[in-house]
């Protein structure tokens, strides 16, 4: 008996002394949780115009077509580029590798254009025809979904409305004579916009990200003031233009929470 205690006891010794190993879960990152941040880019499109006589009819009579052909173009375009930076944030759900979530952002922005044309008509010559625009700053409001190519690489598509600020001018002056017409707007514009992004985690908290939008807030029509000999006459011009942007933009979030589950 006493053989056979002392057996067990050798036995079961190494194993009391001995630590057991606990496999560690190496953590995975989800894309579910809010976040908030910042973003920087570029905007660029060609401005595409229209000028016309106002449906008036001592403006159909005198801002005939041969007139407006010597005095300025009846369409025309002209680039208007600049720089844009704010803020965003927004909120994921993950299932599996599918990423859905919403997202707002608002960014300062001076993206601006003009052009000038000497114009020769007879009755005014010279002149100059000024047009020019500056969106003053941009928000969005878009859902986003997508796919996580890797658990910490996200590619996405992303929609909703979009609305901003913009300066609109046009003068047209016969210096001459003091005949002009004139048009200075402030508009807040609504409309849409679509794109397409790529996002990097990073960190517990971070993310990097690039995306591309294309921001579309409508068609603008203005009616022209004249002064001078024009005044007298009663007549107005009608501008038409569309107001299309290419948004390319960078940014940089921090994301509440961090990991899920385990592998």
């Amino acid at each position: 008996m006493l053989t056979g205690v002392v057996l067990a006891e050798l036995i079961a010794a190494p194993a009391m002394g001995a630590e057991v190993a606990v496999p560690v879960a190496a953590p995975v990152w989800s894309w579910a949780g809010c976040y908030i941040g910042a973003n920087v880019g570029y905007s660029w499109r060609s401005a595409s115009y229209s000028l016309a006589p106002s449906t008036d009819p001592a403006s159909q009579a005198f801002w005939n077509p041969a007139f407006i052909a010597g005095a300025a173009p009846s369409a025309f375009t002209y680039r208007t580029t600049g720089g844009l930076g704010g803020v965003q944030a927004g909120c994921n759900n993950q299932i599996g590798i599918l990423v859905a979530g919403i997202e707002a952002d608002l960014d300062w922005a001076h993206i601006s254009g003009s052009q000038t044309i000497n114009t020769n008509v007879p009755a005014f010559a010279p002149g100059l025809f000024t047009s020019s625009q500056t969106l003053n700053w941009l928000g969005t409001v878009r859902g986003r979904l997508g796919v996580t190519v890797v658990e910490q690489w996200l590619v996405y598509i992303t929609g909703g409305v979009a609305y901003g600020h913009m300066n609109d001018n046009l003068n047209f002056v016969f210096p001459a004579t003091n005949d002009l017409q004139t048009i200075s707007t402030s508009s807040l514009m609504t409309g849409w916009t679509l794109g397409a992004g790529t996002e990097w985690a990073f960190g517990l908290n971070w993310t990097l990200r690039a995306e591309y939008l294309y921001v579309d807030l409508g068609r603008q029509t203005f009616t022209s003031v004249p002064g001078g000999r024009l005044a007298n006459l009663a007549t107005t011009l009608t501008e038409h233009f569309q107001n299309h942007y290419n948004i390319l933009r960078v940014g940089l979030n921090y994301k509440f929470g961090n990991y899920y589950g385990s592998y």
